[in-house]
Order: C-alpha cells, then sequence, then structure tokens
C-alpha cells in the first residue's frame, strides 16, 4: 500500500471550523495553524479524505508506516493527541470515533474545495511557545507520552522522574508539543540546569516566559509550563511550584526530576529504562525489533552511518550493547554514534 505522503492534492478539506491544506500539510483554526506532527497529519488526512468510512486499524498503520514495524500503541496515541488538538467534547463536537474491533472512523461533515493559491505562512498567528525543535523521534515512549497528555491538564501538576541519561527531557517536550493546542496562553519550556543559586530560580523563570512583571502575572494565564532538571534545586522549586499553583488556577506544569519534589498536589510519574530483548531468547531480526532499546539503537547508527544495516550475524553484538547499558537511552544513542569502532 501507498504511504499517504505519496499523494498530493491542492484540495482543501474543511471540517468544523478547520481548513486542511493537503499540499501544504497545514491544518488551519482561522489563521491559527495547528501544531501536530507529520505522524498525526497523516492518519487526520486518511480519516478526513475517507469521512464516514471505516478505517481499520491495520490499514491505516499501513498508510501512515509504510516502512515500519508499528504496535497499535503507537496509533492510539497519535489518535488522542489528534483529538485533542481538536477539540474534541467542546460544544459537544466530535470528530474520531473507535469502532470496537474494526477501526476508526471521521464522523464530522467535510467538504472538499480547490485551494486557489498557497496560503501566506508570514500572515499566520503562530501558538505560543519557546519548545525548541526535535531533531529525531521520539522511541519507546508512546505508553508514557500518552499518559501524561491525558493526566496532566486534569492534574495540573505532575514531575517525571528517573535517573540521568534515561529520557525525561525528551519525554516532557513530546508532551509539550502534543499539548501546545490545549493551552491558550501556551507552552513555555524552562531549562534550569544552568541555574546554581536557588535565589535566581524566580528571575530565570521571569525571563523565560517573557514576563514583564514577576510570576504574578501569571494568575490568570492558561499554560503549560515545563520545569527542567530540578533535582539540585529542590526546596527552591517545591516553594515556587506550590505558590504559582496556588494563586495561577489555569496553570498546569510538567516538571523533570531525578527525585520528586515532594510538592503540595505533585503527582509522580516514574520513566523506566527502554525494553531490551530478555537474554535467554533467541530472536529473528524482526522480532528483536519490536523492542525499543533496539529499534533506538538502529535508528540512531543509521543516523550516524548511512550504510549501517543491522545483520542476523551481527543481531546478538546489537542486543548485547542495549543489554549491557541497561535501556538507557542517552548510552544507547552515544553507543551507535561509534558503531564504525
Amino acid at each position: 500500500m501507498s504511504s499517504v505522503r505519496d499523494l498530493n492534492s491542492d484540495a482543501v478539506l474543511r471540517f468544523g471550523p478547520y481548513a486542511f491544506h493537503l499540499r501544504q500539510r497545514l491544518v488551519l483554526d482561522g489563521d491559527r495553524p495547528l501544531r501536530m506532527g507529520g505522524r498525526a497529519l497523516d492518519i487526520l488526512r486518511v480519516l478526513v479524505e475517507r469521512a464516514g468510512q471505516v478505517v481499520g486499524k491495520d490499514e491505516l498503520i499501513a498508510c501512515v508506516w509504510p516502512n515500519s514495524v508499528v504496535e497499535d500503541i503507537n496509533l492510539r496515541v497519535h489518535i488522542a493527541a489528534l483529538r485533542r488538538t481538536l477539540g474534541e467534547g467542546q460544544d459537544g463536537q466530535g470528530y474520531i470515533v473507535n469502532i470496537a474491533q474494526r477501526g476508526y472512523c471521521f464522523i464530522a461533515p467535510v467538504l472538499r474545495e480547490a485551494q486557489q493559491e498557497p496560503v501566506a505562512l508570514a500572515n499566520l498567528h503562530e501558538p505560543q511557545h519557546n519548545l525548541p525543535a526535535r531533531l529525531t523521534p521520539v522511541t519507546g515512549r508512546d505508553p508514557v507520552v500518552g499518559s501524561l497528555v491525558r493526566q496532566l491538564p486534569v492534574r495540573r501538576f505532575m514531575t517525571l522522574v528517573g535517573p540521568a541519561g534515561i529520557g525525561k527531557t525528551t519525554v516532557a517536550l513530546r508532551v509539550a508539543e502534543l499539548l501546545l493546542q490545549h493551552y491558550r496562553d501556551g507552552v513555555w519550556f524552562i531549562d534550569l540546569a544552568s541555574i546554581d543559586d536557588p535565589a535566581q530560580l524566580v528571575e530565570h523563570m521571569r525571563h523565560s516566559l517573557e514576563l514583564d512583571a514577576g510570576l504574578e502575572a501569571l494568575a490568570t494565564r492558561h499554560a503549560l509550563l515545563v520545569l527542567d532538571n530540578c533535582e539540585h534545586l529542590l526546596e527552591r522549586c517545591r516553594a515556587v511550584v506550590e505558590q504559582v499553583l496556588a494563586s495561577a488556577p489555569r496553570l498546569s506544569i510538567l516538571a523533570t526530576s531525578r527525585e520528586s519534589l515532594r510538592a503540595e498536589g505533585e503527582f509522580v510519574q516514574r520513566l523506566e529504562s527502554l525494553d531490551c530483548p530478555p537474554p535467554i531468547a533467541v530472536l529473528d531480526r524482526a522480532q528483536a525489533l519490536t523492542f525499543s532499546a533496539l529499534q533506538l539503537f538502529v535508528e540512531r547508527a543509521m543516523a550516524s552511518h548511512d550504510s549501517f544495516e543491522l545483520s542476523h550475524a551481527e543481531l546478538p553484538l546489537a542486543i548485547d550493547i542495549c543489554r549491557r547499558l541497561d535501556g538507557i537511552p542517552l548510552a544507547i544513542e552515544l553507543a551507535a554514534a561509534q558503531i564504525d569502532a
């Protein structure tokens, strides 16, 4: 089956308040572009172009991931993010429904129009954020990302906990990307690694948030703050987070730390290592690549060395490397970059 990326069209698909400009891969809510990843756009396109029809899960995966082995959880996470981005449930509006044992169906009316001329991107109102551009895909983290995306707007304050190199920042940024459309006043990333003195915390936050006044300006904001690398400022972070959440009822905070802040109202999500093949298993290449640690190793090795291809003979060595590195993403990435050695 052809990848959805192979299809070209000058059409504009309109549904609800949205306009999907197919050739530009752009979805507009008025003059505001919806921020979503390439896979989510591909899923949306398949469903919208076949509005009113049930698209099977296997068929949808084959369209969107034509050259990859992908589990159902990947599809479910992207569908959940799409629903949130499209504002499902607001004013009773629904777009994507799950048909049990069959697949997904786009249920909103869709109007297809010919696009007269491309949208001038310079005139669009971009969502507010300061998230860094992500250069590589997030591997093996769909379940925890999906859980955080669902829970964070309701629980308001969650801390992603785990040892160094486990991928806390990567997961937090992916969650922030998926929630960007949910927060009217934006999503803001605040890296605390460069702060040595706890007394500098508030000023550093104010600068990162582009506030003219103090943190009291957050009182009316509907926003998400991502506080990254809190472990060396635990007491000060705890005090500031509790103060901000008490004074800003529509604010949410996602923190990353090697240990919890132990703050009031904190929900802790521990980030585990990536899955490695068990030591006693005898696996072929396809079976081994269902484990996220090996997936990451191969992805990064291929990115570092164009000619790399995991052969059957090299498979036991690659698996052994992932096991010896305990499935820790940063260690696996560093090893993959040195694969020629």
